[in-house]
């Protein structure tokens, strides 16, 4: 009974404060903040249901949108929780949230539910399908005043989560400082924000600010009661520990972990646990306690999708200990099971999946980029006309004709940053479709010659610049310099090509090492460049250099090994032919 008194003077207070607020137009975000606390005290959908009809009657229309999007929300994640997996019905609902905050115009909305949408994504390891409602959400983030986001220390730590697994680690650690900033410190989502700043940095292995943080995680999660968090920090710190050959002090950690996440009936952190305990026993060649504990991670891991990931890693620990105890059947089966589980991480989880979203979120990123260089281009434009139409008077046109020189150099300046962009896209593409191709021979021969084009557009847009406006656009001509000297072939990249040249030209390879004894990195660079058809001005584009200087590299090659050098050329020039 009092139960009930209580509901309906919270649901007429609820209404009193709508109408308040739509009427006085205050911040909405308030008013969202207000239907997120109330909806979420629904942990039934029937129960949810009930209350939304009883409360939308009585308010007005654009407060009745706003309160729709929200129970379309709460909706979606109570289906989810009660599955625990991606579902028909929490897909339909988040997807009706999303219309709903949209047609409402209203950008903090917009905010919060496209970051809880992406979130359910993300939750059950649908990167691909989360990036777009994460992408809409830091856009806007971009410029909306974040102290006016509703729960925006929820929406930044959820954005923050989604940004560091791909990757973006300045982003993830910009937003998880306004999380810290906006909590108290007395709460579980402050402790949650600095225990996955420590993540980050240990992802980045900066092992000093991690520890540092995950003290003090530690003190915080004390504080607040929040003892989940502090087993996931012990978790973190044994593996420092074990950094620091702390061994002993490292198991104890884990197993502490394990403990807590039991009794708190956490699957998902107790396989975490023990699967970082398999691989610390593994390492010391305990392979009986690491199987024990491997198998107990395993049998959860196996039943959730969004676990999958969990599941690669144990299979090929599991792998490792088979094929070094000679167990061949044991062996045999873990491949098959590798093998299902990698087609099945191919499209859905695992560095590739994350690799790609990353890409796309570069690319996204760079058009939004494009759109505003196109945009300043547009502006720049009208008002140069804007400006023509005044010159009435003598001193007006002389004056117009002093802006209208400026104009011409911004006009510039901002077309000849519209084209870096445009380079910098296609970098990225040519980039991505290299590591899609896995790395192949042929997929080289492609991003050679794309490099080499875009080095040559680079090279006439510098010597534009330098016949036009030298003094002009130095910081256009230094942006270019830096674009070019970029497509020069690194250390890394040039190992990359040598282990694919390696994989499909064995023979040929084996070949020139055997007849040219004593043959340098950077003369095998030109010999392999050359061996794919690239002349001396190509190969001298992509190392850096001159084309007399590949020149004179070969001369010498000549002077050294004589016909040795010979033989090489004529196999090469069979090669080139074939």
């Amino acid at each position: 009974m009092i139960k009930t008194i209580c509901h309906k003077y919270l649901i007429g207070l609820l209404c009193c404060f709508a109408l308040f607020s739509c009427n006085k137009r205050q911040d909405s975000s308030l008013l969202i903040d207000s239907y997120i606390d109330l909806v979420n005290h629904y942990t039934g959908k029937e129960s949810l249901r009930v209350a939304y009809d009883s409360i939308a009657k009585g308010l007005p229309a654009d407060s009745t949108a706003i309160l729709q999007a929200v129970y379309q929300v709460q909706m979606g994640q109570l289906y989810a929780e009660e599955i625990d997996a991606e579902n028909k019905s929490s897909t339909e609902y988040f997807s009706d949230a999303v219309n709903t905050a949209k047609a409402t115009r209203n950008i903090a909305l917009q905010i919060w539910t496209n970051t809880q949408v992406g979130f359910y994504y993300y939750t059950y390891s649908q990167y691909v399908e989360a990036l777009p409602y994460f992408s809409e959400s830091s856009r806007e983030l971009k410029s909306y005043p974040w102290t006016k986001i509703p729960k925006g220390n929820d929406v930044f730590l959820k954005n923050a989560y989604f940004f560091g697994t791909i990757e973006q680690n300045e982003k993830s650690i910009e937003y998880l400082e306004k999380v810290v900033s906006l909590s108290p410190k007395n709460s579980p989502i402050y402790s949650s924000a600095l225990y996955a700043l420590a993540a980050i940095y240990l992802k980045k292995q900066d092992y000093e600010e991690a520890e540092a943080y995950l003290n003090k995680t530690t003190q915080a999660s004390l504080e607040s009661h929040d003892s989940l968090r502090y087993a996931k920090t012990l978790g973190e710190l044994a593996f420092l520990k074990d950094l620091q050959g702390a061994k002993d002090e490292a198991i104890a950690l884990l197993k502490e972990d394990i403990e807590i996440s039991k009794r708190h009936g956490n699957k998902r952190n107790l396989t975490y646990a023990q699967l970082q305990l398999g691989k610390l026993h593994h390492k010391y060649e305990d392979y009986p306690k690491a199987l024990e504990v491997l198998n107990a991670a395993q049998g959860y891991a196996s039943e959730k999708v969004y676990l999958k990931g969990f599941e690669k890693e144990i299979l090929k620990l599991k792998l490792d200990i088979a094929r070094k105890e000679s167990n061949y059947l044991h062996e045999l089966q873990l491949r098959r099971k590798l093998d299902t589980l990698n087609q099945f991480l191919s499209i859905t989880d695992g560095e590739e999946v994350v690799n790609k979203v990353n890409w796309q979120s570069q690319q996204e990123r760079i058009l939004w980029q494009l759109e505003a260089e196109q945009s300043k281009l547009d502006n720049a434009q009208l008002s140069k006309w804007a400006w023509a139409t005044l010159s009435t008077l003598l001193i007006v046109i002389v004056l117009l004709v002093w802006l209208y020189h400026k104009k011409q150099i911004n006009f510039l300046k901002l077309k000849y940053d519209r084209k870096l962009i445009s380079f910098k896209l296609e970098k990225v593409n040519s980039e991505k479709k290299l590591k899609e191709a896995n790395n192949t021979l042929s997929s080289y021969l492609v991003y050679l010659d794309e490099k080499n084009q875009q080095i040559k557009q680079l090279e006439n847009e510098i010597d534009s610049i330098n016949k036009n406006a030298k003094n002009r656009l130095k910081e256009q001509r230094t942006s270019l310099e830096s674009m070019l000297s970029s497509h020069l072939m690194t250390e890394e990249n040039w190992l990359l090509f040598k282990h694919a040249f390696i994989a499909e030209q064995q023979e040929f390879y084996n070949k020139i090492i055997q007849t040219l004894p004593g043959l340098t990195e950077s003369n095998l660079r030109i010999i392999l460049l050359q061996s794919l058809g690239l002349n001396n001005h190509e190969a001298a584009n992509l190392l850096g250099v001159t084309s007399g200087a590949v020149k004179k590299s070969k001369q010498r090659l000549r002077k050294k090994y004589g016909d040795l050098y010979e033989n090489i050329d004529t196999i090469l020039q069979v090669q080139q032919n074939y």
